[in-house]
């Protein structure tokens, strides 16, 4: 004690000078200086301690400076995490999901279009190449009912990103009359589409086959589309064809030299019965392959996870962004979080809605879990109550008016 000042001297830590005893009503005053200040830096809690502790002291120290940083909304906007990414993998149950998605805009052809909508049934990898004029939601929609639904049947699942065709209402107005769950990717996660694989293949194909002529595309489609549905499939170890219709496609090569093509014919009764075993039994083994390299694609995927944060209706959490370098502002120096929105609803195992807590009745974007962080409250938060978040961000609405703009005016994964 000195001049009524309470200090701390403690030999054995080979501190020279006694610590500064801290009454409660002045710690955050501390952290605010050491902490928050221009000269301090937003340092992490490691840093932050030993700079308090070298001159300061009060039970408890290290755990209020931590919890003091948890909830600085500066250091949640903009540090980056050291964590792994949140949300093991998880896939969907096989021979019942369509994903669909776009690809364009590309140079216009003699007929005018200028997309390509793409649709892929994500247990045989069977796909369609369809050229489009316009990517709105009535050609996608029309295109989808037309083309793929009444050849081959309903789905129970439908996946796409959030492109404004895919969100309108013309398409949600589909789905809900066809009893189709319409699934939507989360923002900035394109590992959800299982048709991105198909759009990134398609690209250097094209530019393959179309060599100089750019605006003669449309043509190589069907090309593109025989070439990936007689391939085989690593993850099945088929190809699509042989699981779509349980035979090979017939090639001319096929015809020329395939001596057993008579007795392969489907009127040939001796071929029959054991033909149907042979396909039964690829059906099931197709079935294990699938299982097996699933397994070893989430064993895979998992080890550069860790186990996700289970959120509950009404939590609080950052929401990581992906800003864009424009005039004079750089992203380098733009927030990487924004925040506090709340968990609206959870839409699958590792995916959930978020509301801006001045709407909480409002979704503003379905948001994949490796992109949400826990939302501490400080002391003053919890005192005073919410706090409204620091940007609000401009998400499409849950529901939009038919018809879309063209898809190069959004983000490709649904982003602003």
């Amino acid at each position: 004690m000195n001049q009524g000042i309470l200090y701390r001297y403690s030999p054995e830590s080979g501190e020279e000078e006694a610590q500064l005893v801290v009454p409660a009503q002045e710690r955050e005053r501390i952290l605010q200086e050491y902490h928050d200040a221009p000269t301090a830096g937003h340092y992490g809690v490691e840093n932050t301690y030993k700079k308090i502790s070298s001159r300061y002291y009060f039970q408890g120290m290290k755990k209020f400076i931590s919890e003091y940083i948890k909830t600085c909304p500066e250091c949640n906007r903009y540090k980056p995490t050291n964590q792994k990414p949140a949300g093991l993998l998880a896939y969907a149950q096989r021979f019942e999901t369509l994903a669909i998605d776009l690809f364009g805009p590309l140079p216009e052809t003699t007929t005018g279009k200028k997309w390509i909508f793409i649709v892929e049934d994500t247990s045989t990898k069977w796909v369609e190449l369809f050229a489009l004029a316009e990517a709105t939601a009535e050609n996608c929609a029309k295109t989808l009912i037309e083309e793929v639904l009444l050849r081959y049947g309903l789905p129970r699942r439908l996946i796409s990103d959030n492109g404004p065709q895919f969100i309108s209402a013309v398409m949600q107005l589909t789905c809900d009359l066809l009893e189709i769950t319409q699934d939507l990717i989360p923002v900035y996660h394109p590992q959800a589409n299982p048709s991105e694989r198909k759009n990134r293949d398609l690209k250097p194909r094209l530019a393959i086959l179309v060599g100089e002529e750019h605006s003669a595309w449309e043509d190589k489609l069907p090309l593109i589309r025989f070439a990936m549905n007689t391939s085989v499939c690593d993850t099945t170890g088929h190809t699509a064809a042989y699981l779509q219709f349980g035979r090979q496609l017939r090639t001319s090569d096929n015809i020329r030299h395939d001596i057993r093509q008579v007795i392969d014919n489907d009127n040939f009764v001796p071929e029959i019965t054991p033909y149907l075993k042979r396909f039964a039994n690829s059906i099931l083994d197709v079935k294990d392959r699938v299982e097996q390299k699933q397994d070893c694609q989430k064993e895979n995927f998992d080890q550069r996870r860790r186990r996700r944060k289970y959120y509950k209706l009404g939590d609080k959490v950052w929401v990581t962004i992906h800003p864009i370098s424009r005039n004079n502002r750089s992203r380098k120096f733009m927030p990487k979080r924004e925040g506090p929105y709340l968990i609206l609803t959870l839409r699958s195992p590792v995916t959930y809605e978020i509301a801006d807590p001045t709407n909480p009745d409002q979704a503003l974007g379905t948001y994949h879990v490796s992109a949400l962080n826990d939302y501490q409250e400080s002391e003053t938060e919890r005192n005073t109550g919410f706090v409204a978040p620091l940007k609000k961000r401009r998400h499409p609405k849950k529901k939009l008016s038919p018809g879309s703009e063209p898809r190069r005016q959004w983000n490709q994964r649904g982003s602003l």
